[in-house]
């Protein structure tokens, strides 16, 4: 719980959080990546795999709509929590297709 209230404090310093509070967001936060992980699993389960991997946890982010926010995030913040993977070739082929046309 300690790393709740380091990340609670960092946004803003000032701010006094119970201990109830802290376990409330520490028990959400096990029970989201719990469930991530379990529908990853299922990913990778249906691809006949044995290691979940970073494709797995892709493919839930891009399929569920309760993950719809991680994608919200992204477009946003120009940040990637768990961004699809694109062979080099065809992203170097939309770079100077896009070169191109601007």
């Amino acid at each position: 719980m300690s790393h709740i209230r380091t990340i609670i404090k960092l946004e803003d310093p000032d701010l006094r959080v119970s201990k109830d509070a802290l376990m409330a967001v520490n028990t959400a936060a096990e029970t989201f990546v719990e469930q991530f992980v379990q529908e990853a699993y299922t990913c990778c389960a249906e691809d006949r795999k044995k290691c979940l991997s970073y494709d797995h946890l892709a493919n839930v982010v891009s399929k569920d709509k309760r993950y719809d926010f991680l994608v919200f995030y992204i477009a946003f913040a120009c940040s990637d929590f768990v961004p699809e993977r694109v062979k080099a070739e065809d992203a170097l082929r939309e770079r100077s297709a896009a070169g191109k046309g601007g």
